[in-house]
């Protein structure tokens, strides 16, 4: 029997599950890889712990902090492992995975789900042509690169304007490709501003806003792609095809969490961020049931997704400790602007700051967020000079300004 068991060896798990293990809980982790780090094992670029550590780490660096402290914990920790089925029985959660080795079967008071997400695929996105080789998702051609020193092609198309294709566009460009140009649907690049500059413009990485890939060309190898501009609802606009060149086409145009096995036990899933609705300590509707990182929300940063996961580990002792919770919770919703906000309720007994992540709607400079009840009276306001919908925003809201209320509601205005 297990305190806890935590379901990924990303670093939201691995965050969560050092953090219950430094407080003397028995914790394990069940990872599907034969390695832990998840995500992060491949990616070689620094820039992760700058709000945790205070330095920029590469993503090998920031995942061995925590891989080295589950090692000297003594957290029991199953590779190559996939869960098959889980069983929600009161307070007792009965997990079976299995691996090339055994089957295991256990048991746990509390599970923290931290799976993360999957990449979209060219056929979520409507891409016609065929199915040559040559065609993939940014994180596989990152994998290929870093981990097994394979370079996917010459002649590269890149299809999306967020982070992870810019960053990958980026890697390509150093890695030596001969040519590559970089396509999306919007107006310009939809990432963090910093990796518009670091990424693309310091090195000149050619790119086509309102552009797509109508259909993919090529027989047992990709041979180039037919290209036409879009209008701004992202309609093909007729009579602007062009064929495009190329021997590779990467696609990075989106991640979906991987909500499965939550869906399976009946936990609320919410439409918005396509992840678990969960409280302030990132419970799932299904009690002791938590879920971190990306399976939530996709966060800009990996200290986001890891401040998530710490978070998790105090809900995660109040479960344990039957903390005793609201009689009728506290619903937040996101308002005008605002197309998602976590977390989407708030129910323990509790007196610490509540911290909540939302993506606005709309580009606005010197940015009003405003927290109202259901009676529509203002109850706390922030102030940021910029906000767009490429930026997760986060604040923190004193619990005592929302007790009051049956639900409130998270709108960002311009200032008048």
């Amino acid at each position: 029997m297990k305190d806890v068991i935590v379901i990924g060896g990303g670093p939201s798990g691995l965050a969560a599950a050092s953090s219950l293990a430094e407080k003397g809980y028995n914790v394990a982790i069940i990872e599907r890889k034969e390695e832990l780090g998840g995500i992060l094992d491949q990616c070689i670029h620094d820039g992760f712990g700058t709000k945790i550590f205070r330095k920029a780490l590469s993503g090998p660096e920031f995942v061995d902090h925590y891989i080295d402290k589950i090692n000297k914990l003594g957290v029991d920790v199953y590779l190559e492992s996939f869960v098959k089925t889980i069983d929600v029985e009161g307070d007792l959660k009965k997990v079976i995975c299995i691996s090339p080795k055994d089957v295991n079967k256990l048991e746990t008071r509390a599970l923290i789900f931290a799976v993360g997400c999957r990449e979209k695929t060219p056929f979520e996105i409507k891409v016609g042509g065929t199915r040559p080789a040559g065609v993939y998702t940014a994180g596989m051609v990152q994998r290929l690169i870093n981990i097994y020193g394979i370079l996917p092609g010459k002649n590269v198309l890149l299809v999306g304007g967020g982070d992870v294709g810019m960053i990958v566009a980026r890697h390509l460009y150093l890695e030596g490709v001969e040519s590559i140009l970089v396509v999306y649907p919007e107006d310009f690049f939809v990432g963090l501003p910093r990796n518009v500059q670091q990424c693309i413009l310091d090195f000149n990485i050619p790119y086509r806003p309102r552009t797509i890939v109508k259909e993919i060309v090529g027989k047992k190898r990709v041979e180039g792609a037919m290209l036409t501009k879009v209008d701004k609802n992202w309609n093909p606009i007729p009579g602007t095809e062009e064929f495009y060149k190329c021997d590779s086409i990467i696609f990075s145009v989106g991640l979906v969490p991987y909500t499965g096995k939550l869906e399976e036990i009946n936990a609320k899933i919410d439409p918005k961020t396509r992840g678990p609705e969960v409280n302030e300590f990132f419970e799932t509707s299904v009690p002791g049931i938590f879920a971190v990182g990306n399976l939530v929300q996709i966060f800009d940063y990996v200290d986001d997704a890891v401040e998530s996961a710490l978070i998790s580990a105090e809900g995660v002792e109040k479960y344990l400790a039957k903390v005793p919770k609201r009689t009728t919770p506290i619903k937040i919703n996101p308002g005008n602007n605002v197309l998602s906000v976590i977390p989407q309720r708030i129910e323990w007994e509790d007196n610490k700051d509540i911290i909540s992540f939302f993506r606005p709607a709309i580009t606005i400079k010197n940015a009003i967020l405003e927290l109202t009840n259901e009676k529509n009276e203002v109850l706390k306001t922030f102030r940021r000079p910029f906000v767009r919908p490429s930026t997760l925003e986060r604040i923190k809201i004193s619990r005592k300004v929302v007790l009051s209320s049956k639900e409130v509601f998270l709108n960002v205005r311009e200032s008048s």
